[in-house]
């Protein structure tokens, strides 16, 4: 593959996010191989169209997330995306894989459902009973597709807070980043509120009701029906 073709320039409002962006694409797309060295500093600064300061901060990003390593005498060696988790990557994969691995994350998603609600309502105190009821309410004022999306995903922080089962709260944290923390596609699958509303209310319920039953299933009812609006926003924007 021709590498000097394989890089967008980047948007020159968020330059170092589109330099990670485009050189991230770029790996993903197998441009640069794991174990390959990215061009020297020059050379990408030319072909991106920006200046070194700019580059190095786009790299720092993609060493953070963990798509490159600096090593001595090497330069920036690419290393292999299917190994890593860091949730930015994850995004980065959803952006190149598409739908179809998209939908492989939401089964994930969705099955964690039933664990996270059978352990809330067994184990949620008055504390976090009441931490519940005022994230619900914030879900219920939320206006717009971006602070209910916003809403939702603090509303399960709380959730899964209350299951006290830290290795979960770890497990979850990838939702966060992925899917939420700023407005994207998938944003669009919260056009609706009231989907959200009723079913995040019937979570509310079986919790505070310590119906386990209940709860696990209407966590895993939830995150399956907003999976399914997640992928159809996701394909409405590519068409």
């Amino acid at each position: 593959m021709n590498q000097s073709n394989v890089l967008q320039p980047p948007d020159r409002q968020r330059v170092d996010e589109q330099i990670t962006a485009s050189i991230a694409d770029a790996i993903l797309d197998g441009a640069f191989p794991p174990g390959s060295a990215l061009p020297p500093e020059r050379e990408l600064a030319e072909q991106l169209g920006v200046n070194r300061t700019s580059l190095r901060q786009g790299l720092a990003r993609l060493q953070q997330m963990g798509l490159i390593e600096a090593r001595h005498g090497s330069g920036n060696v690419v290393r292999d995306p299917q190994e890593l988790t860091h949730p930015a990557v994850v995004e980065a994969l959803i952006r190149r894989l598409g739908p179809e691995f998209l939908v492989e994350l939401l089964e994930i998603r969705a099955a964690l459902g039933p664990l996270i609600g059978r352990l809330a309502a067994q184990r949620s105190g008055p504390e976090g009973d009441e931490a519940l009821r005022d994230a619900l309410a914030a879900v219920r004022d939320a206006r717009g597709a971006g602070p209910l999306q916003a809403a939702d995903l603090a509303y399960f922080r709380v959730l899964i807070h209350g299951t006290r089962n830290r290795a979960l709260k770890l497990l979850y944290r990838w939702v966060d980043d992925a899917f939420g923390g700023r407005e994207h596609e998938l944003t669009r699958a919260y056009d609706d509120p009231e989907p959200v509303l009723a079913d995040l209310g019937a979570i509310t319920e079986a919790v505070l009701a310590r119906d386990a039953a209940a709860a696990a299933a209407a966590v895993e009812t939830y995150l399956t029906a907003s999976g399914l609006r997640m992928v159809a926003a996701y394909r409405s924007q590519a068409t």
